[in-house]
């Protein structure tokens, strides 16, 4: 089965609780990153190389790329809310980027600005096509947002520049990394030049081979120079290996996730834009599995290591070192997105749905001005969230997703629609008929469907969490199964009920940090507690598995419902020795409510943890 993603512009969405966040970015977010982008000189940057200067960069080489991400992400709210006011700010950064663009095209004013005559010759290490990346996506994005073609053009000389000089009979070379590979081929869409999707898929093929351009990179002296501080990193034992950033072995020989957990998650979006290859798509299945089934959190969170920003072995999920960036989960709904489009299998609307709801939010808090980079399971109180970091790279991120989320939610194949993400949103198909979509989305499983137009092929994704599906369509009951999709071919309305309880989750064993614990889910959303609602850390609670679950409610509908825990709090006796042969505790009756995962670190400051000890 293959899909096709549904442009925004044919995607309303009505939901509540996305628009509570897209709302808030229009109301502070956006404005709260544009003056860090200012006041951390990463416009000035482009203002700098626009007046033809060539010193004074400011930041880490790759801060371009944040401006890009930023813009794509206001691009996304023009195109959804055209009477928003950030229109000028587009307008001026647009202006900022074409002017610091080169006339053969290159731009990246980390080299415009200091060290001209090195670009290419670091490409392991200083992201200039990982940069351009960025400024294609953005590019697409202003032109359906706009009309224009003021960045189109921009990105459009790009994108000619780094054709003629990479790909076959060119030089050997690629990102360190991955990005422009996704882009190129969304540019390729837009234009309709075949070319750029070509780039792409030798750039995607062509990893892993040997020799590696980056072998040749780290020989150089002027290339030693520049990826100096990656040889930690991609050797091992003196000799260069290359899996922190995908280049050990070509991607059809791969069978796990390896290395820096976003660049793969951005290697396998490309391959799966650009890549025909049915060994390359037999890998990147394999991979899936490995990832999803021994070495992801249950919040969707991936990339358990801060050492590499990645992978490290089978089942190395630890809580409260848990590294889970917001940019890794962030791909993982990118790719997992691609991968239902393509072969229609369920599993990868599981993952992207508890990605984004958990791992993915947790990123940034309900008024949108501060951030995670990394998103632990525990916590003792000491993390907090940001109103930036000098690598920016999540808070762009989690912007431009937030302010796209309805295009991920379903696509359209010959089989009809397929809803991957039931919340509330009107679909106006290209066969003429506008599909709505109500729910109670993530608070309950109940989703009513409605056709105009003529009668719709509808498949809904049936979550893995549900327990039981009833359907009624057009006022008959329809069987449903266990797993899988809805098949429903609706006249004009259709009820689902997906069975939404509260339930306790274990852990396979072999997850050190998990053995003997619990963690609690409710529909896609997976919770946590939090001390503010227990008075006491949280280690100290546990849970009675028999007890009843009950739901209470919030002020805050982004966190509207929390749940309520009953069992036991761990009181200390204050004279008991550290190490002693004593009684040291005694147990009092608790209740503890708790709150989303996504939500937590939204009050006063203090321990956290996902993963309970039960009462044995």
């Amino acid at each position: 089965m293959s899909g096709t993603a549904i442009p925004m512009s044919q995607i309303r969405l009505t939901d509540p609780f996305w628009l509570d966040w897209q709302k808030a970015f229009l109301n502070v977010g956006f404005e709260h990153q544009w003056k860090q982008c200012e006041d951390t000189g990463r416009l000035e940057n482009f203002r700098r190389a626009g007046r033809g200067e060539t010193t004074g960069h400011q930041g880490y080489i790759y801060n371009d790329s944040d401006v890009y991400k930023l813009l794509e992400g206001a691009c996304h709210a023009l195109k959804a809310y055209p009477d928003w006011e950030g229109r000028a700010k587009v307008d001026e950064v647009v202006g900022l980027i074409a002017a610091a663009q080169m006339a053969d095209g290159y731009i990246d004013t980390a080299f415009q600005l200091g060290q001209i005559e090195n670009r290419y010759k670091g490409l392991a290490a200083k992201h200039e096509l990982y940069c351009m990346g960025h400024l294609i996506e953005a590019s697409v994005a202003h032109a359906e947002a706009t009309g224009g073609d003021e960045l189109r053009s921009v990105a459009t000389k790009v994108a000619n520049h780094v054709v003629e000089r990479f790909g076959p009979g060119k030089s050997v070379g690629f990102p360190g990394h991955e990005e422009i590979e996704l882009a190129l081929c969304s540019l390729a869409g837009l234009e309709g030049q075949p070319g750029y999707r070509e780039l792409a898929k030798w750039m995607v093929e062509t990893r892993g081979t040997r020799p590696s351009p980056f072998e040749a990179e780290f020989s150089d002296p002027v290339g030693k120079v520049l990826n100096q501080g990656y040889v930690p990193l991609v050797f091992k034992n003196g000799a260069y290996d290359g899996a922190y950033f995908q280049d050990d072995k070509p991607l059809r020989d791969q069978f796990e996730a390896v290395g820096h957990a976003v660049r793969a998650m951005y290697l396998y979006c490309g391959a799966a834009d650009a890549s025909e290859d049915p060994a390359v798509w037999k890998a990147m299945s394999t991979i899936w599995s490995n990832l999803t089934r021994k070495r992801i959190y249950v919040t969707g969170g991936i990339g358990s290591a801060g050492r590499n920003e990645g992978f490290t072995i089978d089942y190395d999920l630890p809580n409260r070192e848990a590294y889970a960036e917001t940019c890794a989960a962030i791909g993982l709904v990118f790719w997992a997105a691609r991968m239902s489009r393509a072969t229609g299998d369920p599993d990868f609307g599981h993952w992207m749905e508890r990605a984004l709801y958990n791992a993915v939010l947790s990123g940034v808090n309900f008024d949108t001005d501060r951030y995670f980079y990394v998103n632990p399971l525990e916590s003792r109180g000491d993390h907090l969230r940001e109103p930036w970091y000098s690598c920016a790279c999540c808070p762009p991120n989690i912007a431009r997703l937030i302010m796209s989320v309805q295009k991920y939610a379903a696509h359209q194949s010959a089989r009809g629609l397929t809803i991957d993400l039931p919340f509330s949103a009107d679909y106006s198909l290209s066969s003429g008929q506008t599909v709505s979509v109500k729910s109670g989305y993530p608070w309950n499983g109940h989703v009513v469907v409605t056709v105009q137009g003529g009668s719709a092929s509808v498949r809904l994704r049936i979550p893995d969490w549900a327990r039981g599906t009833r359907c009624i369509v057009d006022g008959r009951s329809q069987g449903a199964p266990e797993e899988g999709y809805c098949e429903l071919r609706i006249e004009r309305s259709a009820e689902i009920e997906f069975g939404c309880q509260p339930e306790w989750l274990t852990c396979d064993a072999r997850v050190a940090d998990n053995v003997g614990k619990v963690a609690l889910r409710r529909g896609p959303l997976v919770y946590c507690l939090e001390e503010v609602d227990l008075g006491s850390p949280v280690h100290t609670f546990q849970p009675d598995l028999s007890s009843a679950l009950e739901t209470s409610q919030s002020s805050d509908a982004r966190s509207r419902e929390g749940i309520n825990v009953y069992g036991r709090r761990i009181v200390f006796n204050e004279s008991t020795k550290l190490y002693g042969g004593e009684t040291a505790v005694r147990h009092e009756p608790a209740r503890a409510r708790f709150v989303p995962y996504f939500s937590w670190a939204n009050r006063s400051p203090g321990s956290m943890s996902v993963w309970q000890s039960p009462v044995r």
